[in-house]
């Protein structure tokens, strides 16, 4: 499924629920508080998403497009790997600061009641992710910027599983400064001396 084939009523559903989801969790809200916001009747939400997991899997799929998206333009923007990583490190950070936390991260936690998100829709985000890491790991080896002893893809997935861990517990402290402080730790240990 192409999401932008999708109409602004189907987008603005999933902007409701993409909101919801990452400041109340996927399992806290109904068709009927976005039938609210949207100013539309729950019958027409399941014309567009018949099931709550139908509309799961399109606000993942669309996520992903927009996150594959926004990870390319990094690359283009910033020939550097490490201003890449900082700039990819803000935009997280500005995620924590609107109160939101990553929408897969959070879909991810209720994993067991959306089994057809089990399909793959978090595991490409989590991959996608990973992989844009691991490019701008291995650049920044190239440019003598990141540690060439790094293993790009450890340090990845390690520095994903910090990412995410970073954003729970900033929320739950409500201090975005504390993710902040982690990650710009994190890119600091990466870092050639």
């Amino acid at each position: 499924m192409n999401t932008s084939e999708l109409n602004d009523t189907a987008h603005k559903i999933l902007d409701v629920a993409e909101y919801y989801t990452q400041t109340r969790g996927f399992n806290a809200f109904s068709y009927k508080d976005i039938q609210n916001e949207v100013g539309i009747k729950t019958s027409s939400i399941h014309y567009y998403f018949p099931t709550k997991q139908d509309l799961a899997i399109t606000m993942a799929t669309r996520f992903n497009e927009r996150l594959k998206v926004n990870l390319g333009e990094l690359s283009q923007k910033y020939k550097s790997a490490m201003k890449r990583l900082e700039a990819f490190n803000i935009m997280q950070i500005d995620i924590v600061a609107q109160n939101k936390f990553c929408l897969c991260g959070m879909l991810a936690s209720d994993i067991h009641g959306l089994p057809k998100l089990s399909n793959g829709k978090l595991d490409q985000f989590f991959d996608l992710v990973e992989s844009w890491l691991v490019e701008a790991i291995k650049l920044g080896q190239d440019q003598g910027e990141i540690n060439a002893s790094l293993n790009p893809v450890n340090v990845a997935s390690t520095y994903l599983a910090t990412l995410e861990g970073g954003m729970l517990i900033a929320r739950a402290k409500k201090n975005t400064k504390y993710l902040e402080k982690i990650l710009n730790e994190t890119l600091l240990g990466f870092a050639s001396h």
